[in-house]
């Protein structure tokens, strides 16, 4: 198992995870472990409600016209390039 040193955290957010270590019955590794694990599934969890509902929002409005491969494929490049412009890395 690899692991990792968390650098530079300040006091505050230090006490809160010895805080949160103590009532959980875990180390502090335990703890951000645990923490981090959470994110990503909270993450994976409002992604899947997301497009559950443009899904959802899509079906309810129905087609103006019929959709073709083409138009499929122009719809789904332009909201990569949206989501990739909003959460481009700097």
């Amino acid at each position: 198992m690899s692991s990792i040193m968390l650098k530079d955290i300040s006091d505050d957010l230090r006490a809160q995870l010895e805080q949160e270590a103590y009532a959980n019955s875990r180390s502090l590794d335990e703890e951000a472990l645990a923490r981090i694990e959470m994110s990503f599934q909270i993450q994976k969890e409002f992604n899947a409600k997301r497009v559950q509902d443009w899904i959802d929002e899509a079906l309810a409005s129905g087609p103006e016209e019929a959709l073709s491969r083409e138009k499929f494929d122009a719809a789904f490049q332009n909201g990569v390039k949206r989501f990739e412009g909003r959460h481009a890395t700097q």
